[in-house]
C-alpha cells in the first residue's frame, strides 16, 4: 500500500464481510477482566483494529471492577491480515468480536468461560448439546457439570461499558432477543437513564440472516474517522448521525488531535482539508 501505510497504526480496509486489515493489533490471551479460551486461541484470528482492541480491554476491566469475580470469554476476531475465514461470513476487518457470554451457577457465583459457547434458552439457563443441534459440539464437556444461568448483571455491564465507551462507535451487538429483553429489562430496573436504555435497545439486535446468538454475542464497530480515508466502509442504517452529531465526536476528536500522516496533510485529507470539511458541513 505504499507510503500511505507507513504511520504504524491499524487500517480497516472495506467491509465487515469484504475487506482486509492492516497492522491489525493482537489481543492478548489474558488481560484484566477477560481471557481467550483455548479453541480461540488456537485460532489465531485474535487481530482488530487498534481501537477495538483497547476499547475491550477498557469495557472488560470496566465490568471487573464494578463486579469483581467474573472473567470474559473472548472468542474471534479477525485473521492477521484480515479476510475470509471458515467460520465466518464477516470478521475481516477487524471491526467485529465474539464475546461470550458472562456466567453463574445457580447460587449466583460467576464462573468462568468455558471453552465452548453455551446456549441459553428463555429463562437464561444453559442448553446442553445435543447430537441433532445445527451448531458445532463443543470441544470439551466439563462445563455440563455445572448448570449455568446467563449473568444478566454483567452482561448488562459489558453492553454499558461497550456502547459508552468514548474511543468507538459501536455499530451491532448481535444477540438473541430472549436474552436481549432479559438485558434491557435489567437495565430498566436498576434506573439506568431512558437515554442509555433506548440507545442500547437500537444498537441489541436479533440478526435476521445468521445464528440467533443465545451463546455469545457478537459486537461490530464502525469505521474510525481516518479509516474511511482508505476505503472503510460501514454496512446498514446510519443512526444517531442523522439526527444528532454529538455521537460522532469520539472519531472527530481523534481526525483533529492525532498526528496525521504527510501524504494525507497533501491529499487534503487532514485537519482544514477536504476530508474535514466532509465532516464538518457548513
Amino acid at each position: 500500500m505504499g507510503p500511505l501505510f507507513g504511520d504504524g497504526t491499524s487500517v480497516s480496509i472495506g467491509t465487515a464481510s469484504r475487506g482486509a486489515l492492516r497492522h491489525g493489533v493482537a489481543l492478548p490471551s489474558q488481560g484484566d477482566g477477560y481471557v481467550i479460551p483455548p479453541t480461540w486461541r488456537a485460532r489465531g484470528s485474535s487481530y482488530g483494529t487498534d481501537e477495538l482492541i483497547e476499547a475491550l480491554v477498557r469495557s472488560a476491566r470496566a465490568v471487573a471492577r464494578e463486579l469483581p469475580g467474573g472473567w470474559l470469554g473472548v472468542a474471534d476476531l479477525s485473521p492477521r491480515g484480515g479476510g475470509a475465514s471458515v467460520k465466518h461470513r464477516s470478521h475481516e476487518n477487524g471491526r467485529d468480536v465474539d464475546l461470550i457470554y458472562f456466567a453463574a451457577d445457580p447460587a449466583g457465583r460467576p464462573l468462568k468461560p468455558a471453552d465452548a459457547m453455551i446456549h441459553y434458552d428463555a429463562e437464561g439457563v444453559s442448553r446442553a448439546w445435543r447430537p441433532d443441534d445445527p451448531h458445532d459440539p463443543p470441544p470439551s464437556r466439563g462445563w455440563e457439570a455445572t448448570s449455568r444461568r446467563f449473568d444478566v448483571a454483567r452482561n448488562w455491564a459489558l453492553v454499558r461499558a461497550l456502547i459508552d465507551d468514548p474511543a468507538i462507535e459501536v455499530q451491532w451487538i448481535f444477540m438473541a432477543e430472549h436474552l436481549r429483553q432479559r438485558v434491557l429489562d435489567y437495565a430498566a430496573q436498576r434506573g439506568e437513564s431512558a437515554a442509555l436504555i433506548d440507545r442500547a435497545a437500537w444498537i441489541l439486535h436479533r440478526p435476521t440472516d445468521s445464528q440467533p446468538h443465545d451463546d455469545h454475542m457478537h459486537v461490530r464497530v464502525l469505521c474510525d474517522a481516518l479509516d474511511r480515508a482508505f476505503g472503510c466502509v460501514d454496512h446498514g442504517p446510519v443512526r444517531w448521525w442523522k439526527k444528532n452529531y454529538k455521537y460522532m465526536e469520539p472519531a472527530l476528536a481523534r481526525l483533529e488531535q492525532r498526528a496525521v500522516p504527510e501524504p494525507l496533510l497533501l491529499l487534503g485529507l487532514g485537519p482544514g482539508g477536504l476530508f474535514a470539511s466532509a465532516l464538518h458541513p457548513r
